[in-house]
């Protein structure tokens, strides 16, 4: 019998709703915490300290911490890093710093049309300009209140978690301000779009976001150690040789041409972490190549035999000349990842990783299968592949969600 909180919708961003911090930042591609809290017991009932080289918003190392596990995380995107650290910092506090904190965001939310007042930030006005040229993503009124926002934020001095709260509080609430939608990845907003739905004001959703922080800080019930920071890129693990860990919970980026960083641009740009010196391909080339604008023609990665026969498939009639590389470049990272897990986890200790299959110019591709043969040559044993959801391409073709659990021989 399937135990309902390890399948379905658990399995994803959707099945976390109303959890405890899942709700302050919007990401799809995530899961919820009951179901890290299932696989944790079925696969690793007895693990002290697991490794989580994608953790997105935290679902993973916050849920974790909460249960006294030590969890060690990895995360490329600065904005997630920052949500993760936030929420971290925010599991240590005292009662009294709880207190106080709370004491300060009700002032900000009471206070919050009073930024009107304030300067529009010169900085962010010019990476904007330099970033997206004349690409309009915001009506006038919400633009300038969003400037005035990243004043606001900057004159908190010396107190660097009522800041970090602030900014979620913006950045998580700048797309359903903005003339654009997530659909699969983020886009222009329609005509019929904004007709429906017009883009809401910035200061009630970072008023309401606020709202919902101080709700979940409330409901805290003890202090607890925070997770630690690892290493950036997953990719770098291979670098090091921990050899403390005893499991891993992961979900990696899906092969699906998702633009996992085009699709935080918006949030990236307010915390200036792109900007005239540092734009969206940087991010990209240090990232898991899986959608079409992280393949970079120039770095030349090997076929790996364990995926040749699908990447001669995909040369085939191929509507992007980039597909193929994608592909391959795709498991190549990947298997880069996989020995960095071996070389830092305990022998007999279980990784399990959340995946997903793909298709692309009709053709499937076996992501699960595909890591499962890499896995296995190079020494990991197949313990299990469950299927927990059934999903559609674009295409309206039959997929699956499973779940990867490989056991360190």
């Amino acid at each position: 019998m399937k135990n309902n909180s390890f399948y379905g919708t658990n399995a994803t961003h959707v099945g976390g709703k109303g959890e405890l911090f899942h709700d302050w930042y919007p990401y799809l591609e995530g899961y919820s915490s009951t179901f890290v809290e299932s696989v944790k017991n079925k696969y690793l009932s007895k693990a002290k300290c697991i490794l989580e080289p994608f953790a997105g918003v935290g679902t993973t190392p916050i849920k974790l911490a909460q249960q006294n596990v030590v969890c060690y995380y990895c995360e490329v995107n600065p904005v997630l890093l920052h949500l993760i650290k936030a929420k971290s910092e925010i599991l240590n506090l005292t009662d009294i710093k709880k207190k106080i904190l709370i004491k300060q965001l009700i002032d900000i939310k009471e206070n919050i049309n009073r930024i009107t007042k304030l300067k529009k930030s010169l900085p962010l006005i010019r990476h904007y300009k330099i970033l997206f040229n004349k690409s309009i993503f915001f009506e006038r009124s919400n633009f300038n209140k969003i400037l005035q926002l990243k004043t606001f934020s900057d004159k908190i001095k010396n107190n660097n978690i009522l800041k970090s709260i602030l900014d979620i509080s913006v950045y998580s609430s700048l797309l359903k301000s903005s003339l654009l939608k997530r659909a699969g990845d983020v886009r222009f907003r329609t005509k019929n779009d904004l007709k429906k739905n017009k883009p809401d004001d910035i200061l009630l959703l970072t008023k309401k976001k606020i709202e919902l922080i101080l709700n979940d800080i409330a409901n805290l019930k003890e202090r607890v150690k925070s997770p630690k920071f690892f290493i950036r890129n997953a990719k770098d693990l291979i670098k090091k040789n921990f050899k403390k860990f005893d499991g891993v919970i992961t979900s990696p980026p899906y092969l699906n041409g998702t633009n996992y960083f085009r699709n935080t641009k918006l949030e990236l740009w307010f915390m200036n972490f792109i900007n005239d010196k540092i734009n969206l391909r940087n991010f990209r080339d240090q990232a898991i190549t899986s959608g079409i604008n992280d393949v970079n023609q120039k770095k030349v990665k090997n076929t790996l035999k364990e995926v040749k026969d699908i990447y001669n498939k995909s040369l085939i009639n191929a509507y992007d000349e980039r597909i193929p590389k994608m592909i391959n470049d795709y498991f190549y990272d990947m298997k880069l990842v996989l020995l960095g897990i071996k070389n830092n986890i305990k022998k007999n200790s279980c990784v399990c990783i959340d995946i997903g299959d793909s298709i692309f110019n009709k053709i499937h591709i076996p992501t699960d299968k595909i890591l499962m043969k890499i896995a296995k040559n190079i020494g990991f044993k197949i313990l299990d592949r469950v299927v927990l959801r059934k999903r559609l391409s674009h295409s309206k073709k039959p997929l699956n969600q499973v779940l990867l659990v490989f056991l360190n021989k």
